[in-house]
Order: C-alpha cells, then structure tokens, then sequence
C-alpha cells in the first residue's frame, strides 16, 4: 500500500497519546523518572512478542545485525533518555510552559538536519506539509500552555522567551530529531531484502532492550526505592507497557518506510489524540486555539497524500 507509512504513523501517535495518558496517571503515584520506565519495562515483553510473531507470520530469518546497527541502536536509546531527562526536568523549573512548547520544534529540526546530514530528500510539498504541521503544533502548544506562561509570577517576557526553560526545550527537541534520524540509519543498516516488518521489529525490539539496560541501571543506582514501588501498580503498568509497544511498532514501521522527517511530521497528530482523552477521559477544556491547531494540524496531514 502506497500511503502505508501514513497509516502506521497515525496509529503511532494514537497509541502514544494513550500512554502518555496512562503515565500522566501512574506519575500520580510514581517520580517521572521510574513512570518513564515503566513502559521499557511492560513494552519489551510486547515488542519481542511482536518481532517473533513477524518472523512467523512472514516466514522469514530474523536480519543479520552490524555493529554499525547497534551504534545507531544504541545512540537512539541513549539520545532519546537524554530527551526525556530533559522533559523531566522542565517540569522541576518554574515556567517551564515556552520551554515545553518548543519540544515541539523537533519535527523541523528532524527535516532540517535529517535533509543536511542524513539521507533525507524531502520534497517541496513534503516542506509544506511540515510547515502546516508545525504551525498547527505551535497553535495547540500554546492554546494548552501560554496562559500558565504569562500569567505564572511576575518574571519578564525576556526571561520565558530566552530563559533556561527555553533552552532546555530546544536541546529536548534536538536530541528527538537525531534519534529519529539515528533510528532510520539504523533499519536502513538491516538486509533491504527483508520486509519492512521484519526490520522495524527488530530495531524496535532492539532500541528498546538497550533502553531497558541503561535506564534501569540509572534507576537502580538513583531510585531503587522508587522502583521497586511499581508493583502497587501492575494494571495499569501493563496498559501504558502496551500502548507503548504498539506505539513504538506504529513508528518503526513507518520510519522502515519512508523519511524520518514525514514520519515526525504526520505523527504530531498525537496532539489531536492527546486532546480529545484530556477532554472525555481527564474532563479538560479545549480552547479555541487547539481547535485551530487540531484544523492545521490534519490538513497537514493530508498533505502528506501528495508527497
């Protein structure tokens, strides 16, 4: 199917709003750090589950690996920790609201360094598609977070603009555009003549195994207290463990298939997930700027039908 990796990327961004539902949930009881773990720790059984039953179903060998595989593999790993310890840590600092939106900047950043460094040739609908894309991120970004940005003490603009929450938002949405990107190096690493199935399962099955090892052993050293807490829990540790999977294996599909850059673009469509659960699950108001957002956001992604 021509427009497959369409189809794989929203179904990624529908099962990644789901986690990040359940862990929003599960941080209730848990630090940020060992919420985050938790879909390593419940998501890698799923994922291995996957890749053996890809293998089956498709009848084929499990795809020779390179050393080369694994340094991208685990570069992703690495980078996408990092992200995450960065997220954390804006919402450890007061006005973090500008900083979180420009998270979001890592869609044109994947496009940017993705089309100079990396093997990406985006096309000029592919750029506007991004282009409408971001734009409608920004608008439910800011729709969601700006109030609490302007109105949060008395700081000056110049500090919520250029402030450490806005560098820390940047550097966030870069280490996520390069692991993107390092992830797409790595599946194009793997025996072209095995299916798009195959080689996105073991990459996933992979990244996510040496997630496992590095930030359990962070957690380990740092909050082994915290992490041993998780079992009051299993139910829905096991539900964020799954969404997750079939998040990661939404993505990884799509990013076998075609530019890492469209597949961060299209998958921003998480947003428009994210706000309907926070407006029927969490009883959130949606306000007319993520309206707009939601509007540009889809168009965007219809967009990408012409690239």
């Amino acid at each position: 199917m021509e427009h497959l990796w369409i189809f794989a990327s929203l179904a990624a961004a529908f099962f990644q709003a789901l986690r990040y539902a359940a862990l929003k949930e599960l941080n209730r009881h848990l630090s940020a750090t060992v919420t985050t773990y938790v879909r390593m720790l419940f998501g890698l059984p799923f994922l291995a589950a996957y890749l053996f039953a890809s293998l089956h179903l498709t009848g084929e060998a499990m795809p020779a690996t390179t050393p080369r595989f694994w340094m991208y593999v685990s570069l992703t790993a690495i980078l996408q920790f990092l992200m995450t310890l960065l997220v954390v840590r804006l919402f450890q600092i007061g006005n973090f609201a500008v900083g979180l939106m420009l998270t979001r900047a890592d869609v044109i950043l994947t496009a940017i360094v993705g089309s100079v460094l990396f093997s990406e040739a985006i096309s000029g609908t592919g750029w506007l598609a991004i282009a409408v894309t971001v734009a409608g991120v920004l608008s439910a970004s800011a729709g969601r977070n700006a109030p609490a940005a302007w109105t949060a003490g008395d700081r000056r603009l110049v500090d919520l603009l250029f402030g450490p929450a806005t560098r820390i938002g940047l550097l966030s949405a870069l280490f996520a555009a390069f692991s993107y990107l390092s992830l797409r190096e790595a599946i194009l690493t793997l025996d072209p003549s095995a299916s798009a199935v195959v080689r996105s399962a073991l990459a996933g099955a992979a990244m996510t195994s040496v997630s496992f090892v590095l930030v359990g052993g962070y957690l380990l050293a740092t909050e082994a207290r915290e992490l041993g807490r998780i079992r009051h829990w299993p139910g829905i540790c096991i539900f964020a463990g799954f969404s997750s999977a079939a998040g990661t294996i939404g993505w990884f599909l799509a990013t076998a298939l075609t530019n890492a850059s469209y597949v961060a673009a299209v998958a921003q469509v998480q947003i428009v997930f994210a706000l309907l659960i926070s407006r029927y699950w969490f009883r959130e108001t949606i306000r007319p700027l993520e309206i707009l957002g939601i509007v540009l956001i889809l168009s965007g992604v219809l967009m990408f039908r012409l690239v």
